[in-house]
């Protein structure tokens, strides 16, 4: 999967327009979206929502940390990287440093509402989120018996993502054979995974998260298919959700 941008994509995917950075932010304040933010040079980072945002005094608020420890030391970074992807488009936008105010009586952060905005549509694929309510399972599989039930948080006909609050003991690069993605109606298919990327985050209530994103090896036009229906059939579902 080849995420690599040249300067001139970027310049062109880059939102400048005062509006529509507000009008994207409060779509994620909306949707609940959950935010990775980064900082100390990317050695720290935590998860958090957008709560609110002020157009007239330019300041955007977002959800205080679990950790007071991980709070403190954001606020004394003199810099941070927010991003998320919604619906296979990264978002990310940088800020200066945050303080720590008072919105309708709760603790919260604050910080400046972005000048700029990337927003990258993913190249190996569309990407759909999948319910946490009654998640979708994949099984992993490290030779016979070992297997580990893991709830999926994305799809894409490239791959998918998932997110764990226990330890992923996996490794970049690594290949599992003979792993079993459970879409219910649409069918169970049998894959071949090789691990993308394993790391984790401190999450709203202070523990970790894990997430680790796995590419598909030699999938199968008629597993390709079934994907494409099954994020088809989501898709139209939520969309008659939103119109009802």
């Amino acid at each position: 999967m080849n995420n690599t941008y040249t300067d001139e994509e970027i310049e062109r995917c880059t939102l400048t327009g005062r509006r529509e950075i507000a009008f994207l932010l409060r779509g994620l304040i909306k949707q609940g979206e959950r935010i990775t933010v980064s900082f100390d040079e990317g050695r720290q980072s935590f998860l958090t929502v957008l709560i609110d945002l002020s157009e007239d005094d330019g300041t955007l608020y977002l959800d205080i940390g679990g950790s007071e420890e991980t709070n403190r030391a954001y606020l004394r970074a003199t810099h941070c990287i927010f991003t998320t992807i919604v619906q296979g488009i990264r978002l990310q936008f940088s800020s200066t440093q945050a303080r720590e105010v008072s919105l309708r009586g709760e603790r919260v952060l604050a910080v400046a509402l972005p000048k700029t905005l990337l927003r990258l549509q993913r190249r190996d694929s569309f990407r759909i989120s999948l319910p946490a309510g009654k998640p979708y399972i994949c099984r992993i599989r490290r030779g016979l018996p070992e297997e580990k039930a893991l709830s999926l948080h994305d799809i894409s006909i490239g791959g998918i993502g998932i997110l764990s609050t226990e330890r992923l003991p996996y490794e970049q690069l690594e290949v599992f054979e003979n792993c079993w993605l459970d879409l219910r109606d649409s069918g169970a298919l049998a894959l071949t995974l090789e691990v993308r990327y394993v790391f984790s985050v401190e999450g709203r209530s202070g523990k970790p998260i894990w997430h680790m994103g796995c590419q598909f090896r030699k999938l199968s036009a008629l597993n390709e298919t079934l994907i494409q229906r099954f994020m088809a059939r989501l898709e139209a579902e939520r969309r008659a959700l939103l119109a009802s």
